[in-house]
């Protein structure tokens, strides 16, 4: 039986079981057991076999070094076949930590899983990503980070077995948490949104110009990452490869060209209008419908017009 852990991040539940799917797919038509790793959480947890529960009082979840000495005893213990862990900020420093202490590969920020005649093959982006390279593990147990929002598992009601972990060699962490900073913005997370207008290169304006149009559409603002390059955006609000992965319902592309950095950024996009003075910008071949024209003037347009209606109405 193929036995997968998945490392749950106390401040992504949802995400972190979406997980769930990247077992299913690593396995096939093998039978898989998977277990999750929960650390001094009460989150209630659904569609995983087993839960290993640790509840021990001054563990500094924070720590990545404490982190990756508590999943290597479990590892010790259990003998995964495979080991998956959530890209989040957090995960990208535990994950190659981990990787380097049990001596095997890690490929980062998979996108998709191919199961062959020649072996299980981890997808990912590659050379910036211009091209999509199938990594084929050789080592066990297979590593690798997956960002959020990008696998989405199916819905379960399963209740999972709740085993209690106490680890024997945890060491006391070096790192002391001061303070912490939470944003007072009140903008909506790009994942979760519905409608997202986004600007590539070829949005020429400020990215604050396009606020009032996205919540005319009760939407969200995000960029493309050559504005984040330029330092004309944050990274917070990035599609893509390296930023983040979005599946809204109306992705509005304003001057995107659509490399496979960004494109691997949408997921499941119901609708996408592109507006750009490139016809042959990829993002057009992905658009259910093309607007040939400067993006700064169609999204002013477009806001008067909503204005306009919205008065009128």
């Amino acid at each position: 039986m193929f036995k997968a852990l998945i490392l749950i991040d106390n401040e992504a539940v949802d995400y972190s079981l979406d997980l769930i799917e990247v077992i299913h797919r690593l396995v096939g038509d093998e039978t898989a057991c998977i277990y999750g790793l929960k650390i001094n959480s009460k989150q209630n947890v659904r569609g995983l076999d087993v839960v290993i529960q640790i509840d021990t009082p001054g563990i500094q979840t924070k720590d990545s070094r404490v982190m990756t000495d508590i999943i290597e005893e479990v590892h010790q213990q259990y003998q995964f076949d495979s080991i998956i862990i959530l890209a989040t900020e957090f995960g990208r420093m535990v994950a190659p930590r981990l990787a380097m202490r049990l001596q095997v590969g890690l490929v980062a920020d998979i996108t998709d899983i191919v199961v062959d005649k020649q072996g299980r093959k981890l997808v990912r982006p590659a050379f910036s990503g211009n091209i999509m390279a199938s990594i084929v593990c050789e080592s066990s147990p297979i590593m690798a980070s997956v960002h959020p929002n990008v696998f989405h598992r199916k819905p379960s009601e399963k209740e999972p077995e709740v085993i209690e972990f106490i680890p024997n060699k945890l060491k006391a962490s070096t790192i002391e948490v001061l303070e912490v900073l939470t944003s007072d913005e009140n903008g909506i997370d790009i994942r979760e949104a519905e409608v997202i207008v986004s600007a590539g290169a070829g949005f020429t304006q400020p990215i604050a110009e396009l606020q009032p149009l996205a919540n005319q559409l009760a939407g969200a603002v995000a960029v493309s990452k050559q504005l984040v390059d330029k330092k004309k955006a944050p990274r917070k609000i990035q599609v893509g490869q390296s930023g983040k992965t979005v599946s809204p319902k109306l992705y509005l592309a304003l001057g995107i060209y659509g490399s496979t950095q960004h494109i691997e950024g949408l997921k499941n996009v119901k609708d996408i209008i592109s507006v750009n003075t490139d016809l042959g910008a990829p993002m057009n071949y992905l658009a259910n419908m093309v607007v040939h024209g400067d993006a700064a003037t169609f999204a002013e347009k477009l806001k008067n017009k909503l204005e306009g209606s919205s008065q009128n109405g």
